[in-house]
């Protein structure tokens, strides 16, 4: 019975576990190709100055070194060592003896030959030994005689000798073995997530939930733009500020530690050893995050309640910013998944949103971006609901309607072109066209000057940001304003140099800080080409015949995009550069949705012969529509699983 079971299912689907099979044996290649040194090494010395003074290490004579415990379970140290005359390589053995209270715990001969040159030398003890004390000693002696003596010891720009204890770190096999259980049961468990559940919304929840927890704990908060920053922004809020305040203002100052007493982009390893730091509401101090004085505290509302819960059992900040992590995601998956179930044009266009590496890496993050994707991706769709009615809207409806653009130009004030979907909500909706006229009116004015109100209290953060960075924002603005064929030349050149990379940065092929971890340009071509498909086979809609909501979305487009490159231009850039820099494809995430149902009404106007022809009947489409969906969640666990691979060989050590 079972025999024939399988032999049922193998028949049925033969070429999707081919497909199951093909992904897998590229992820184990992947995995081989990783070749990690252990996991969760320090290095804090490994962007030193080579320029480093020298001493040398002295003959016979025992140099010895005390450094301070941060933790208490040691694996090794890590020490720099220089040959100073190479022409005596092999001559002189380098005996190292680490040692605490309780004795001896491990040493290390090193000859001259076997020291890198401009590295640092990992030196591992047989086991992980537990220290009682606060301090540990590093003695280095050499077998030589004085004057023959050529090896030193490097030291940084500090006078501090670079040496480094060890902690807790994971051997290279054991390395290779955890990363390969991690990805093997992420494959698993999304192939199941598609395969095993039949409700469609539910499936998609789940595959974005596996997805986004395995991002989390991939991805050291540390390394996503700005996360301190945020942080710190939705922290305050839980402090009563809803408003950043000048530091001359007492409630500006927040607990020491907030930060972890850590630097951006640190490293897991770094985060281990400051994984008991507690907040100290005694010693308290200010913390500068201009740019992110001028967010409301709406996009970060799951992150305030987040940081609220978790303060009530807990006052660890690594643990407090796992909360933040965590209900951001939460809300992320809640708000997607629900315009997901109720989308009436162009579903899978919220898929190819949400799947994409970077908007999972966003959602679980302290950052506001992936609450403002699933804010955009559920306001569209409840558009383009009361699009297709022509019924008189409830005072709820109607109150919830009036509200969105308020929320859009809140949360980022340039989404605010989003708000033109107002327009092609039947005039029967609100019991007339000069009712709907006096709605979207005192719709957009609210928005506006709520928008200009918040500008107001946080203009002087604005402005004390921008000037750091390019010194004169004003003068920018007005270069545009009395330049603008000059100003659209510099958009087109930033199009023309970088068109490639901001793909990259929206497709899957980039992520990191300042995009900085690359995947293989494979997964954004084929991610391409997969929404193509899902826009040419997705039910048609009276939607794609509307030349008006067309025209609309084109200019939403149009819109943001240009609001962004002159956001960016005006605050980040100096004084008439003739390219925008500081652009990342994740800025233009939320433009898929819009330019997928634009290429849509494109597609179907193209094939609408062939369309008609082969119109098939619902059930039909929906098995389509099931049998292409698992082709696609297949590739996007392998895209998703590939980036994962890369940023623990790039962020992990």
């Amino acid at each position: 019975m079972l025999k024939e079971e399988i032999k049922r299912t193998v028949q049925n689907h033969w070429l999707y576990i081919i497909c199951t099979f093909v992904v897998t044996m590229f992820l184990g290649f992947q995995i081989y190709n990783i070749h990690p040194n252990a996991l969760f090494i320090q290095d804090d010395y490994k962007d030193m100055d080579e320029t480093a003074p020298l001493t040398a290490i002295g003959a016979k004579e025992i140099n010895s070194y005390q450094l301070l415990l941060q933790d208490q379970t040691i694996t090794g140290i890590q020490i720099r060592l220089i040959d100073t005359n190479s022409q005596l390589k092999g001559d002189e053995t380098v005996t190292v003896t680490l040692s605490a209270e309780q004795g001896e715990v491990a040493r290390w001969r090193i000859k001259s030959d076997e020291i890198p040159d401009d590295q640092y030398i990992q030196l591992m003890t047989d086991q992980k030994y537990t220290l009682t004390e606060n301090e540990a000693t590093v003695a280095i002696a050499s077998d030589q005689a004085a004057g023959a003596s050529h090896i030193a010891l490097a030291f940084d720009e500090n006078m501090q000798p670079c040496i480094r204890l060890i902690y807790g770190s994971i051997g290279s096999k054991w390395s290779l073995l955890l990363i390969s259980v991690v990805i093997m049961l992420f494959l698993l468990a999304s192939i199941f997530a598609v395969n095993a559940v039949k409700n469609e919304t539910l499936k998609f929840a789940v595959f974005l939930a596996i997805t986004g927890v395995c991002y989390i704990c991939v991805v050291p908060f540390s390394n996503i733009p700005d996360s301190f920053n945020h942080f710190i922004r939705a922290y305050e809020v839980t402090e009563g500020n809803f408003y950043t305040h000048d530091q001359q203002d007492e409630k500006a100052w927040l607990p020491e530690h907030l930060t972890a007493d850590l630097d951006f982009q640190a490293d897991y390893s770094h985060i281990y050893l400051h994984r008991n730091i507690q907040l100290d509401d005694e010693a308290k101090r200010y913390y500068v995050h201009d740019n992110t004085a001028l967010y409301t505290p709406l996009a970060y509302l799951p992150h305030i309640l987040g940081i609220l819960i978790g303060k009530q059992f807990t006052h660890k900040t690594l643990v407090l910013i796992f909360f933040a992590r965590a209900f951001s995601l939460a809300a992320f998956v809640a708000m997607v998944s629900c315009a997901y179930r109720m989308c009436p044009v162009n579903r899978g266009m919220i898929a190819v949103s949400a799947l994409l590496p970077i908007t999972l890496i966003e959602a679980g993050s302290t950052s506001l971006d992936g609450v403002m994707i699933s804010i955009l991706l559920l306001g569209q769709v409840y558009l383009l609901i009361l699009c297709e009615r022509k019924c008189r809207l409830t005072k709820a409806a109607a109150a919830l309607l009036w509200v969105l653009p308020l929320v859009f130009s809140l949360c980022k004030v340039v989404y605010v072109p989003f708000s033109l979907l107002l327009f092609l909500i039947p005039k029967e909706n609100f019991g007339g066209g000069r009712k709907k006229g006096i709605f979207i009116f005192s719709s957009f004015a609210a928005a506006l000057a709520a928008y200009f109100a918040w500008s107001a209290v946080t203009f002087g953060f604005v402005n004390r940001y921008a000037a750091k960075m390019n010194g004169n924002s004003s003068e920018q603005i007005r270069f545009i304003l009395t330049n603008p064929m000059s100003y659209l030349n510099v958009l087109r050149n930033t199009l023309h140099t970088w068109f490639e990379l901001y793909l990259k940065g929206m497709f899957g092929g980039i992520a990191g800080w300042a995009q900085n971890v690359a995947v293989n340009s494979f997964f954004p071509i084929v991610c391409i080409v997969c929404t193509v498909i899902m826009l040419i086979f997705h039910p048609k809609s009276s939607l794609h015949q509307d030349v008006k909501a067309n025209v609309v979305y084109t200019l939403i487009a149009l819109s943001v995009t240009a609001l962004t490159f002159t956001a960016i231009y005006v605050q980040y850039n100096a004084l008439k550069a003739p390219l925008v820099e500081g652009i990342q494809g994740r800025y233009f995430v939320p433009l898929l949705f819009p330019l997928g149902f634009v290429l849509s009404s494109i597609l179907k106007y193209i094939y609408r012969a062939k369309l008609t022809q082969n119109e098939c009947k619902p059930e039909e489409e929906n098995t389509a529509e099931y049998q292409f969906n698992r082709y696609f969640y297949l590739f996007a666990t392998w895209m998703n699983a590939s980036m994962m691979l890369e940023m623990i060989q790039g962020l992990w050590h």
